[in-house]
Parts: C-alpha cells; structure tokens; sequence
C-alpha cells in the first residue's frame, strides 16, 4: 500500500514538523537557564530568612527597640526582594517571547527552504489509483501515485500535532 521513495526526506521533515510542534515545551527549560535569581536576590533571601530567625528569639514586649529596628529592616529586604522579583519576571517574560519568536521563526524558515529545495522529490509512493487526487499529492513531482514534499509536511504537521496535542496539555 505503502511505499518509501525518500526515507531520508520523511525522517528529516518528521524531525522537524515534531520540533516545530514542541517550541513551546523547549521554550520553558531554555529561559530557565537565562532569567534566574541573582547572586545579591540569593543573598538577600538568605540575609531576610537570618532575621526572621533572630526577631523569633526577641521577646517583643521585654525588647521593642530591638524588635521593631528588626521588623524594619525585615519590612526594608521584603520590598526590595519584591522589586526585584518583579523586574525579573517582566525581564522573563520578555526573553520568553523572544526566545519563542526566535525558534518558531528558525524552524519555519527550515522548513519553507526545505521544501522549496527539495520540492521535486516525492517522498512516499502509494499503490493504487488515486485518479482525483493524484495530480495535487504529486505537484510539482512527475512520479505518479506520489506525495511530495509539499503535501506530505502538510500531513505531518497535523499528524504531528495532533498526536502531541494530548500529551502537551
């Protein structure tokens, strides 16, 4: 029923339609590397964790000086931690779009000159007559009964994204 023409070619453009389908997964893991907390935010949590842990051993009733001048610069770390977890997270998302344009513009451009390169090459022959839809699977190919490149990474594509959607979600 089936014939492989170019085993390379559907390989090669499965790979790809299966890359274009999982840009947003990779997305994630790749912006985790670039936008975590810095060293002086680490530095800061650890100070901010150090003072809790002495304002708890402060009687505040016997000690309120202490306690407040504490809860002041417990309040101070708080806001600035805040801050910058907010710039962060604006940074973040803003690298994450980008990051996300980036590959989905890269993979698609692959794909466009792939097929344009290899747009006379059929990639699958099938057997049998398929009279009315002969002509469109084939174009621009001359082999008859076969799906070029241009069809068969249509057929990929939703074949591949439909597959994953389930297992994306």
């Amino acid at each position: 029923m089936l014939e492989v023409v170019n085993g390379f070619l559907l390989v090669y453009f499965i790979v790809l339609c299966t890359i274009s389908a999982l840009v947003p997964t990779l997305v994630k893991p790749i912006v985790a590397c670039f936008s975590g907390a810095s060293h002086e935010e680490r530095t800061a949590w650890s100070e901010l964790l150090k003072l809790k842990e002495v304002q708890k051993g402060i009687s505040m009733k016997d000690e309120f000086a202490a306690y407040s001048k504490l809860q002041r610069k417990i309040n101070k770390l708080e806001s600035e931690l805040k801050e910058n977890r907010s710039s962060r997270m604006s940074k973040s998302l803003a690298i994450i779009g980008s990051v996300h344009i980036v590959l989905q513009v890269v993979v698609a451009l692959l794909i466009v000159i792939s097929v344009i390169w290899f747009r006379r090459e059929p990639i699958v022959a099938l057997k049998g007559d398929l009279f009315p839809l002969s002509t469109v699977l084939r174009y621009p190919s001359d082999m008859p009964n076969a799906i070029s490149t241009h069809v068969w990474v249509l057929i990929t594509n939703l074949s591949v994204r439909t597959l994953l959607k389930p297992i994306l979600s």
